[in-house]
């Protein structure tokens, strides 16, 4: 089998009507780079990788006429990646990570504007879309491709999100709606707020659901380190999960680990890690007991596969981040594998909403992965023709 074309769309969301942000920003537009390898024996590759957090252009910009265009990461897939592609087995997908990841030692594609981030995207993309394929030539689910036999995996649902005249009233209401929908873990925004504002909030919320649903809650590097130590303590009493994220990024890996040092609560970090190395780095020295690298949004599964032998040494757990449809199968295949991050609106995540015709299903808090060739997934034409920009 060879691959005969690649292609890049990335898929624009307009930004939600009802505004409503985390610690540091705004939720805007939301997009996604789908990539397609086509091979020479008719099967067609699905790869996905994450459009938001990283530098501007991720996988698209926006001209002065309001127009946009492709740019980024899917112009990285189309002009640099598919012509090293071209030819190639890629069920070889292992030879052709490194390969690609080799781009990264080449300045010239900063000079283009196409940084580290936008090659590991473009990456991602493309090796998400290698593991389709190697899925559908066996005729396997990529979970049992990578062999796992359970077919559900848990999840918790991301919410509490800062909004105007949102009251704590308003949260406690929005969380119970979270435990009717049959959740038992939830992620809630804090450090939007006064540490002792946020204290109040997360403390309704315990209060109200009682002390089997599982809080977990999400920083989004938005505190110092004395910040957020004195925010850990606080929270203790609280029976927290986790804690996401909890200093800026530039102190993500020693700050954490003083953080991590000084509380009881378990840190969770990763989404923003862009290799294993990274990763490495977050567990070894900033203290991570739960890893959640993002594989559609560095690297892809190849990658991620060597984070979560990393996990399986240090006694980590995997909670990957965003994109359930493709994290599902590693947390349902591989030891490390915990639970799924998923968003409860289509205004927070119109990919799950909108851009499939046929993917997992997610009832009482549990997502259910389908039985079908490499990750099941049907793509939404109508939706790709609405929301896509081919690159």
């Amino acid at each position: 089998m060879k691959i005969t074309d690649i292609e890049a769309i990335a898929c624009v969301w307009p930004p939600p009507e009802n505004h409503f942000w985390t610690s540091f920003r705004p939720i805007g537009r939301v997009s996604e780079l789908i990539v397609r390898v086509h091979t020479d024996q008719g099967l067609v590759g699905i790869g996905e990788a994450h459009g938001a957090g990283m530098p501007f252009p991720g996988i698209y910009k926006q001209n002065a006429d309001g127009s946009l265009e492709a740019e980024g990461a899917s112009r990285v897939v189309v002009d640099v990646l598919k012509p090293l592609l071209l030819g190639e087995d890629p069920l070889d997908n292992e030879r052709l990570w490194e390969n690609m990841f080799r781009l990264n030692h080449q300045r010239g594609w900063a000079t283009a504007g196409w940084g580290r981030p936008q090659i590991m995207t473009a990456i991602a993309g493309v090796d998400i879309a290698l593991w389709d394929l190697k899925g559908k030539a066996a005729d396997m689910p990529v979970y049992k491709l990578l062999g796992g036999t359970r077919n559900t995996v848990p999840c918790y649902i991301t919410g509490g999100y800062y909004q105007e005249g949102k009251t704590i009233s308003d949260l406690v209401q929005e969380c119970e709606t979270y435990a009717d929908m049959g959740y038992n873990a939830i992620k809630l925004k804090i450090g939007g707020v006064s540490v002792e504002e946020d204290v109040a909030r997360v403390s309704a919320v315990r209060q109200a659901l009682g002390p089997d649903m599982d809080l977990m809650l999400d920083v989004n590097e938005g505190y110092d380190v004395p910040t957020a130590i004195r925010a850990a303590r606080l929270l203790e009493p609280l029976n927290i999960r986790w804690l996401e994220e909890p200093v800026h990024w530039y102190d993500r890996v020693a700050g954490l680990g003083q953080v991590a040092a000084s509380t009881t609560i378990p840190i969770a970090s990763g989404e923003n890690a862009v290799h294993r190395w990274d990763a490495r780095d977050l567990i070894m020295q900033g203290g991570v007991k739960v890893m959640q690298f993002d594989c559609t949004r560095n690297c892809g599964v190849t990658e991620c596969l060597k984070v979560a032998s990393l996990c399986a040494m240090q006694n980590v757990r995997l909670a990957p981040h965003h994109d359930p449809q493709i994290h599902g199968h590693l947390v349902a295949a591989l030891p490390v594998g915990e639970i799924l991050e998923t968003f409860p609106t289509a205004d927070r995540d119109p990919i799950w909403a909108e851009l499939f015709t046929i993917r997992p299903e997610i009832h009482n808090g549990e997502l259910t992965l389908l039985d079908r060739p490499g990750w099941g997934i049907e793509l939404n034409e109508d939706t790709l023709n609405a929301r896509g920009i081919w690159a």
